[in-house]
């Protein structure tokens, strides 16, 4: 029902077209937990800051799952004096993004959807860290000790970075009035991490309007890689090379591409668009007489079923504090859903390629589709 996931599909496809083929890695080594000492100081005319904490870092499942936290506190010192709290922290856990703002009391998730093929794909990404300093001309200039553990010392224009097997142990930044130093003083690599190292705060949780489930994601990115290997076949049958860096595509090979990478997900169309329709006239009707935000979160649970298993992103509704108003915005939406479900099932039963799906519903839905 969504265009914009073939459109997704369109621009992964020429990220990377490899299949999967190994465990994903962001990590050379499963698990880790290190502590960094902060301290940085800059100077400025009539202003010196002088910063100092902790920083955590976490993982496991090769960096699938990964915590980062930074606890410091700023004093400034000069024309005005002030002590700042600096308090950060985020979560990736299989491509779920956390980052929690301490100061609104909040926590924001959205999902990372290049992740989300990365680990179909069992993606190597453990050498990035080494990558990265390559491609920024970096030069190996000697190596150090950090907490035990040696280290390979990298030099930039004005980085001095530490790595042992791609894992930053020490980052020195100096510049004209800025000095920062991050260093490791406590690492256990390869060992058992306690999930409760994990944990975030038990703020309220505010989901990001694109944020799809982690089962409509299973979903999606599956699709998306069993559409890849068909047009794989299909270009070849074609004679068409895509990672010739001067291909252009005809507009018939370019519909070719497009109607072959949305078969799969109009032939789901076809069978549960339908079904979605009766959920969400169902979860109207519902709606009307919910009294709770329990009652009201139970009445989008068929609709947002089959969303999932269309691959598509799921309602998330906040049903606490329930009230009229946040029921007529529901009921609102709802409404709308179903305003342009009923133009996309009309041009899906009419048409059996996704470019005249396309060309029929534009300009027939709202912006959101």
């Amino acid at each position: 029902m969504k265009k914009y996931l073939l459109v997704s599909f369109l621009c992964l496809f020429f990220v990377t077209t490899a299949q999967a083929k190994s465990i994903f890695k962001r990590y050379p080594v499963k698990s880790g937990m290190i502590l960094y000492d902060i301290n940085t100081t800059g100077t400025a005319p009539g202003l010196t800051t002088h910063t100092v904490g902790v920083s955590r870092l976490v993982f496991d499942d090769w960096g699938a799952k990964e915590l980062k936290e930074d606890d410091a506190t700023e004093i400034q010192q000069g024309d005005f004096n002030e002590e700042i709290a600096r308090h950060t922290m985020s979560k990736m856990d299989y491509g779920t993004i956390y980052t929690v703002d301490f100061d609104e009391n909040v926590t924001y998730q959205t999902r990372d959807r290049n992740i989300d093929i990365a680990i179909a794909q069992g993606a190597d990404m453990s050498d990035e860290s080494l990558d990265i300093l390559k491609e920024m001309k970096a030069v190996k200039i000697g190596t150090e000790k950090v907490a035990g553990y040696p280290c390979d010392l990298w030099k930039t224009k004005d980085q001095t970075i530490c790595l042992y097997k791609g894992i930053p142990l020490k980052i020195t930044v100096e510049t004209q009035g800025f000095s920062s130093t991050r260093t490791a003083q406590m690492i256990v690599l390869d060992k058992l991490i306690a999930q409760s190292e994990f944990s975030l705060p038990g703020f309220a949780v505010m989901v990001d309007e694109g944020y799809t489930s982690n089962q409509s994601a299973s979903v999606n990115t599956a699709d998306y890689m069993l559409a890849v290997q068909e047009l794989n076949q299909k270009v070849k049958s074609m004679g068409i090379d895509l990672n010739d860096e001067n291909i252009t595509l005809t507009a018939a090979q370019e519909a070719e591409v497009i109607n072959t990478l949305g078969a799969r997900y109009l032939a789901k169309q076809k069978k549960l668009l339908p079904k979605l329709m009766v959920a969400l006239k169902g979860a109207k009707a519902c709606m009307d007489h919910a009294e709770n935000g329990t009652e009201a979160a139970g009445c989008i649970k068929a609709v947002n079923h089959i969303n999932e298993e269309l691959g598509d992103q799921t309602s998330n509704y906040d049903y606490t504090h329930w009230n009229q108003k946040k029921k007529d915005t529901i009921v609102k939406d709802i409404d709308t859903e179903i305003a342009n479900l009923s133009v996309t099932i009309r041009c899906v039963k009419n048409h059996d390629k996704t470019t005249e799906v396309i060309e029929c519903t534009e300009g027939s839905l709202t912006p959101k589709e």
